[in-house]
């Protein structure tokens, strides 16, 4: 006991020691970045109706608050690329969610902290940012298996046609991010923690639904506030939050209805432009509860960050560093911003956009252009373009001379995956050599005046944008009978909407019209041919319907046409399985492998295919891959138990069998396996109690069946 006692105090000796060092030590980073996130909607900024305590006091008692941040672009991976690389979309090449892959040769924070010797882990909110579209480089750990902590009916209501992004809510964040803490905050770190929750649906949980019922939103921000105080209690627990760099920043803002705009994505107006931006730095060096007003941008974050650290900036980095600003919130300050917004010409077909933001003025690169004084009219309600002709041609020699400035030499650099050359060899051996014309249009740049004029301008289609929310929101409500009628309607305004088309598609298969639904999907291949998603939308359609052969010459075509787009290479392995084919299954799925290794279904339908072909060894090995990704999987568990069975270890198999009940006591095939397999050793009393389960739950199934002809023969207990 005296020695036990006597640990124990050495231990606590040596966490107070520890404790009081690491204040002195280099400081960690912690960068939080918000999506869709206003910078208006805070207590701290004035929003009367928040409930926002947490950010609040954060910025009362330890930030500086950079009230006109401004972001690149309002869609989400680009936006974050700019974050994370400290350079502007016209030089790292990704302009949209859609079709884009970070280039390989696009140095990230991440890539440059690593060598420094910093751990680096990232915890994802939403499939925007999911690693395939490789902005996972430098980060050790980069989770993003959203999906890890839904209950049973989430997760069996996210099918092959749902709507909306696969995300998870700031909580569940919150449990990865402790996760990763827990393993990591003894060692000098850089974190980034992404928040989805402020994106549409607003639907905030008890009981800020029902405070906020007029004002979702702001009932989304309530509960963002409430998991951004549960990330700082965990922080504090560790004594890490003295020690640690923090900044807060959103990826860019919602519209809420401002110039005819439901939500983001469409304008660059500064409904959606201007962003919060926080920054924490320990110690007394500046004075916490600054307010700074000069105009400032994403892309400054990067190289700020590097010089708070001691660093230098990034040899590509275009933005500024602020810590001069952090220093002298008072003086003078200007750095243009460049902005940019592609969407709509990518999923409409209508004209892009871009535009310079100074000080005062908005200039609005646009069919018919836009020019704002934002110190008269900060609303952006008044165009004086039409007045302000010199003006008007001075603010676009500056936009022209700042995108060029800025822009790579190789445009389309992100248009299509970077890969290696070993992972290139094995998709060409597969025959896939990517591109397409979609890939092309992905690297066009911006066109000239007398083409942008001869394009739809998004304002000429706000009515479409309406019914494109409304369609959406009742889509992800899974009103699907309601949706396709207002999906008619807007179609009539633009026919040749090719997003509408595939939304007509996925509705009418969540209806199980099969005939209707594969007729709108080759009408978005007809309207598209060299885009992917209409011969990925088929292919979902065959593999539903069990039409195997099918799908595997429409999401063949899918992959020929964005090869490196891992969840399309992943649907065609797994079609190739399903046809049991196991040796092309292998063959593509092991390219998935090159890609991204993160996925433990993955390497557990490999593991599968593996099995099939006599390969035992390796099959093991990609299970006991795929259980350290997933530990807590009944489905994983259940599948290693049944390869340890079939390979003649029973003993072993038992042990996984009832791990996965542990985990899901009322899996109905562990639960019949394991009756089964007591039987077959020798066992039936200790079979009885899971068989009869089975048959209390699914008595008239064919399970259920299979285990009352097995209790038949057994002798009673």
């Amino acid at each position: 006991m005296r020695y036990a006692t006597r640990i124990a105090i050495l231990g606590l000796l040596a966490a107070v020691i520890l404790g009081c060092a690491r204040t002195e030590s280099p400081p960690n980073l912690l960068i939080i970045t918000l999506d869709t996130t206003r910078a208006d909607r805070f207590g701290f900024a004035g929003h009367e109706a928040a409930e926002t305590p947490n950010f609040d006091t954060f910025v009362a008692e330890r930030a500086v608050s950079f009230e006109n941040a401004i972001t690149a672009v309002p869609v989400t991976f680009p936006s974050h690329t700019t974050i994370m690389t400290g350079t502007f979309p016209v030089f790292h090449g990704v302009h949209d969610n859609d079709g884009y892959f970070l280039d390989d040769d696009v140095t990230t924070l991440a890539e440059i902290l690593k060598p420094q010797g910093f751990t680096t882990g990232a915890v994802l909110a939403a499939f925007p940012l999911d690693s395939e579209v490789n902005l996972d480089q430098g980060f050790d750990t980069y989770d993003d298996d959203y999906s890890a902590d839904w209950t049973a009916a989430e997760t069996a209501a996210r099918g092959p046609f749902s709507f909306g992004f696969v995300e998870r809510k700031a909580h569940r964040v919150n449990l990865a991010v402790g996760r990763w803490i827990e393993k990591h905050w003894q060692e000098r770190f850089f974190l980034w923690v992404h928040y989805f929750d402020p994106h549409q649906p607003y639907n905030p949980p008890a009981p800020y639904d029902s405070q906020f019922a007029a004002e979702p939103y702001d009932g989304e921000m309530a509960f963002l506030d409430e998991n951004f105080g549960v990330l700082l209690e965990m922080l504090e627990a560790r004594g890490l939050v003295e020690n640690t760099i923090i900044v807060v920043v959103g990826d860019h803002g919602e519209a809420l209805d401002e110039h005819g705009e439901p939500t983001h994505a469409h304008f660059i107006y500064d409904a959606t432009m201007r962003v919060p931006l926080l920054i924490a730095v320990p110690g007394d060096r500046f004075r916490p509860g600054d307010r700074i007003a000069a105009q400032v941008r994403t892309v400054d974050i990067a190289p700020t960050v590097l010089d708070l650290l001691g660093m230098a900036p990034g040899t590509e980095m275009q933005g500024t560093t602020l810590v001069p600003l952090l220093e002298n919130p008072e003086q003078d300050w200007e750095q243009e911003a460049l902005l940019e917004n592609y969407y709509n010409k990518f999923q409409f077909g209508w004209a892009p956009m871009r535009g310079l933001r100074t000080d005062q003025f908005k200039f609005l690169e646009v069919p018919r252009p836009e020019l704002y004084d934002l110190t008269a009219d900060p609303g952006e309600l008044v165009n004086l373009a039409p007045g302000e002709k010199q003006r008007v041609a001075e603010l676009r020699e500056r936009l022209d001379q700042l995108a060029n400035r800025f822009s790579s030499p190789n445009l389309g650099r992100s248009a299509a995956a970077q890969v290696d050359d070993e992972t290139r060899r094995k998709l060409e051996a597969l025959g896939y050599l990517g591109g397409g014309s979609s890939a092309s249009e992905r690297a066009a740049p911006f066109p000239d005046r007398e083409t942008l004029a001869s394009l739809i301008d998004p304002k000429d289609k706000s009515i479409v944008l309406r019914y494109l929310n409304f369609i959406n929101e009742m889509l992800r409500a899974r009103r699907f009978d309601d949706a396709l009628p207002v999906i008619d309607n807007a179609l009539e305004l633009n026919p040749e909407n090719f997003r509408l088309h595939a939304q007509r598609s996925r509705a009418l298969a969540s209806l199980g019209r099969w005939e209707k639904a594969m007729e709108a999907a080759e009408h978005t291949q007809h309207l598209r041919p060299d885009d992917a998603e209409g011969f990925a939308i088929a292919g979902q359609i065959h593999a539903v319907r069990g039409e195997y052969d099918n799908a595997l010459a429409s999401y063949s075509r899918a992959v020929e046409l964005r090869p490196q787009q891992v969840s399309l290479l992943q649907q065609l392995a797994a079609t190739y399985l399903a046809l049991e084919r196991y040796k092309e299954a292998i063959s593509h799925f092991e390219a998935v492998l090159e890609l991204d290794d993160s996925s433990w279904i993955v390497l557990a339908d490999l593991a599968y295919a593996y099995y099939r072909t006599d390969r035992w060894e390796d099959s093991r090995e990609m299970l006991q891959r795929a259980l350290k990704l997933n530990p807590y999987s009944s489905t994983l568990r259940h599948r290693i138990a049944i390869f340890y069975r079939d390979t003649g270890n029973p003993e072993f198999s038992r042990r996984m069998f009832e791990e996965t009940l542990r985990i899901a006591p009322g899996h109905l095939h562990a639960n019949f396996d394991l009756g089964e397999l007591l039987i077959a050793e020798g066992d039936p009393v200790a079979a009885r109690p899971y068989l009869e389960l089975v048959i209390d739950l699914t008595p008239n199934s064919s399970l259920g069946k299979q285990a009352s002809e097995l209790l038949e023969g057994l002798p009673a207990d």
